[in-house]
C-alpha cells in the first residue's frame, strides 16, 4: 500500500451535521440506507445497493470478536443500521454515537422496529470527547468517520475506553500513493464536499493506533470491492436528472455529481479495513 495524506482544516461538528442532513437528501435512494460503502465480489457482482451496504457490515462486525452481552461502541454511527444489525445479528449490547441529530432520531425509530430498542441506545456524541468511563466497551467499530477526525486523538480517544484485550475495527477510504497536485485537485471537491480534515494512509492509521496502546492484528485492502459504490454515486443523481444546484449551500455539493465521478476515477484511492487490539496496561 502507498501512502500520502490529504489534509483540509477541521471543520465545526455543526458544519458536518449539515453536510451529511444534504447529502443524505440528494443520494439516499441511490447510496442505500446505510452511509457506508457497498461491498461486491467483483465486476460481475450485480448485488443491490442495499445487500452490498450489508455486507460491509458483516464484514467489519465479524472483525469485533463480540458475542451476546458484549458491549459495544459505533463510533459515527450515522443512522444506526450497523448497530441494529450487530445487536440483531450477535445480541451484542451497541451505544451509538453520532454528531448528526437526524440521523440519530432514524436510527432511534429503526432500532424501535427491528425490536432493538433496549440493546441500541443512540447518543449525541463526539467520538473526540466520549464520556464514557474508561475500559468501558469490549469492541468499537468506525465505519468512514476517520477522515472527519484527527486520527492522533481518535485513537487515544477510543484506547481510553476500550478494554486491555478488546478490539477496534476501523474501514476508510485511503490514499494508495503520494498525492501529487493533479491528485489533489481531483479528489480535492469530494474531501470538501464531506467537510473531511485528512485522508491518512494506512501505516499512520497504524503509528497513531501504536502510541495510543493499541497492536495492529489485520489489514485487509478492499480497494477493488468498494470501487462501484463511488461510481454508482457519480451515475445516480444524473441518473434521476439532478441539477447543479441540488446542493444547498455546503461547499462542495453544488456538484456532488462531478466530485463523486471524480473520486470514482481516481485510481489512487483505496478502501481498507484495520482491526486493532487494546494492549494489556
Amino acid at each position: 500500500m502507498g501512502a500520502g495524506n490529504v489534509r483540509t482544516g477541521p471543520s465545526p461538528s455543526s458544519k458536518i451535521e449539515s453536510t451529511y442532513n444534504e447529502l443524505t437528501a440528494l443520494v439516499g435512494g441511490i447510496a442505500g440506507p446505510d452511509r457506508h460503502y457497498g461491498f461486491w465480489a467483483g465486476s460481475q457482482d450485480v448485488a443491490p445497493i442495499l445487500e452490498a451496504t450489508e455486507r460491509m457490515t458483516d464484514l467489519v462486525v465479524a472483525r469485533l470478536g463480540v458475542g451476546p452481552g458484549s458491549r459495544v461502541l459505533d463510533a459515527g454511527c450515522g443512522n444506526g443500521r450497523p448497530a441494529v444489525r450487530l445487536a440483531r445479528t450477535l445480541g451484542a449490547r451497541v451505544v451509538a454515537i453520532d454528531i448528526d441529530r437526524e440521523a440519530l432520531r432514524e436510527g432511534a425509530e429503526h432500532a424501535a422496529a427491528q425490536g432493538v430498542a433496549e440493546t441500541v441506545r443512540f447518543r449525541h456524541v463526539d467520538a473526540m470527547d466520549l464520556p464514557f468511563a474508561d475500559a468501558s466497551f469490549d469492541a468499537v467499530l468506525a465505519l468512514e468517520v476517520t477522515p472527519n477526525l484527527d486520527i492522533a486523538a481518535f485513537y487515544r480517544s477510543i484506547a481510553r475506553v476500550l478494554r486491555p484485550g478488546g478490539r477496534l475495527v476501523v474501514e476508510t477510504p485511503y490514499p494508495r500513493v503520494p498525492m501529487t497536485e493533479k491528485v489533489r485537485e481531483r479528489v480535492g471537491p469530494h474531501l470538501a464536499m464531506l467537510n473531511a480534515v485528512s485522508l491518512d494512509a494506512p501505516e499512520d492509521h497504524l503509528s497513531a493506533a501504536r502510541r495510543a496502546g493499541m497492536a495492529a492484528t489485520e489489514l485487509v485492502d478492499i480497494t477493488e470491492d468498494v470501487r462501484d459504490s463511488f461510481s454508482r454515486l457519480a451515475r445516480g443523481p444524473r441518473e434521476r436528472g439532478a441539477r447543479p444546484e441540488a446542493g444547498r449551500g455546503t461547499p462542495g455539493t453544488g456538484r456532488p455529481p462531478a466530485a463523486f465521478a471524480a473520486w470514482a476515477d481516481a485510481a489512487e484511492i483505496g478502501g481498507v479495513v484495520m482491526t486493532f487490539t487494546r494492549m494489556e496496561h
